[in-house]
């Protein structure tokens, strides 16, 4: 019986083979997108002021939003 999925490696690189009837195409792609994500995070160099930003910008949309999502018409 083969396997649903195999890895090998190489010198720099990860080749890997997914049995088709396992796993659907659109989950791969999603699964390569989180995964170029992840590098491309992993990669910028933001300082801590990134977060900061995030937390005024969650604050900011939180106020414009939130009688909306809590008072729904």
């Amino acid at each position: 019986m083969q396997q649903a999925l195999t890895l090998q490696t190489n010198e720099n690189r990860f080749l890997i083979s997914i049995d088709k009837n396992y796993i659907e195409q659109e989950f791969v792609i999603r699964l390569m997108n989180r995964i170029r994500l992840e590098y491309l995070a992993k990669i910028v160099n933001f300082d801590e002021n990134i977060e900061i930003l995030g937390e005024e910008i969650k604050t900011d949309w939180w106020e414009k939003n939130k009688n909306r999502l809590l008072n729904p018409a």
